[in-house]
This record gives C-alpha cells, sequence and structure tokens, in this order.
C-alpha cells in the first residue's frame, strides 16, 4: 500500500490550561463524546490512567445494503464493523496520537490516527489536530471511500485556509468544536 496520507489538519485555540484539555482528550470514557460517531457501543479495555498502550473499542453491527465486499456482489448482509483504537503516543500537556485499527466482518482494512499537539499559551491552549489514514485492502469498493475522504481533505484544507484567514473559528472542524466546547465549560 502507498502509506498514511492525510485525511484532515484542524486547529483551534481553547480558553482552558494545557493540563484540563489533556485530561480530557485522555479519558478514554469521554472518547464518544467527542468523536460521536452514531451507532458504536463505546467499550473500555484498558483499567487505570490512561497512557501508552491504553485501549478501547467501537463496535457496531447492523444490516447493510450495498457492496459485500467479502462476498461479492451486491446485497443486505449483516456487518460488523470494529474500530480497536490504542493510545500510541501519550506526552502529558503536550501530545496524544490515538490509533485505531478498522475491522469489516474480520478483515483489517485500514489503519486511522488522529494526533493532538497541544501548545500551552498565557491563558488558554493552541490544539492542532491532524488525521490520517492508511488503507490496507485494495479493493474497487474500498479505494473510492479512501479516494472521496483524501479530496474532501485537500478541499477542505484548501478552505481552511482561506477561512482561517478571514476567521479563524470557521476552520476548527467539528471534533475539536465539541472538545472546545466541553473543556471551556468545565
Amino acid at each position: 500500500m502507498a502509506g498514511p496520507f492525510l485525511i484532515g489538519r484542524n486547529r483551534a485555540v481553547i480558553d482552558a490550561p494545557a493540563q484540563q484539555v489533556f485530561e480530557y482528550l485522555s479519558d478514554l470514557s469521554q472518547y464518544s463524546e467527542w468523536n460521536d460517531e452514531p451507532y458504536f457501543m463505546v467499550t473500555v479495555l484498558s483499567d487505570g490512567p490512561a497512557g501508552v498502550g491504553s485501549q478501547f473499542r467501537r463496535e457496531r453491527t447492523g444490516e447493510m445494503l450495498g457492496p459485500l465486499i467479502l462476498r461479492g456482489g451486491m446485497g443486505e448482509s449483516s456487518v460488523t464493523l470494529i474500530k480497536a483504537t490504542t493510545i500510541t503516543v501519550f506526552e502529558p500537556n503536550s501530545a496524544l496520537v490515538f490509533e485505531t485499527r478498522n475491522v469489516y466482518n474480520g478483515l483489517l482494512h485500514s489503519i486511522d490516527r488522529m494526533s493532538f499537539n497541544l501548545r500551552e499559551e498565557t491563558a488558554s491552549t493552541d490544539v492542532t489536530m491532524i488525521s490520517e489514514v492508511e488503507p490496507l485492502v485494495p479493493s474497487a469498493f474500498i479505494g473510492p471511500v479512501y479516494a472521496i475522504r483524501a479530496a474532501r481533505g485537500f478541499f477542505d484544507r484548501l478552505l481552511g485556509q482561506r477561512l482561517s484567514r478571514l476567521s479563524p473559528g470557521m476552520a476548527v472542524g467539528p471534533h475539536l468544536a465539541r472538545i472546545k466546547k466541553k473543556t471551556e465549560a468545565d
């Protein structure tokens, strides 16, 4: 495969100390609050405080109409999507990376990485979030999905750069907007 490619890069200035933002991001029980994928059940697998190697899993099973990647052809089938997430970088108040292995009916098809870099300012924290994906399955069905995500990421970045010059708050993105709202309210 070609390796990981950038899906999105967002930035926000959060009116809270870096410690508060980092604690919220690294609290695995809060993950689904700011990364709200519908219909996924979240299970924290690691006990104790978060750190490198801490894990949780999001799982969804349901009927899906569309291409049946493992069986070929079109039709309706019960599918299971599992997103097994591990913290791979944990630098308190500075950097945090989540690596997610995406499994579709038992087939590992991609790895997503979501990185947060925090820089404390006088009374706030500058947070940069970088999302990238590494597709692992060459497929006529999965390939176009990643091509669309990459194109959308490119246009989001292009538009985001222009919007951030006009209004810095417009290039934040939905994940950081939720993180900002929650950590500033606490």
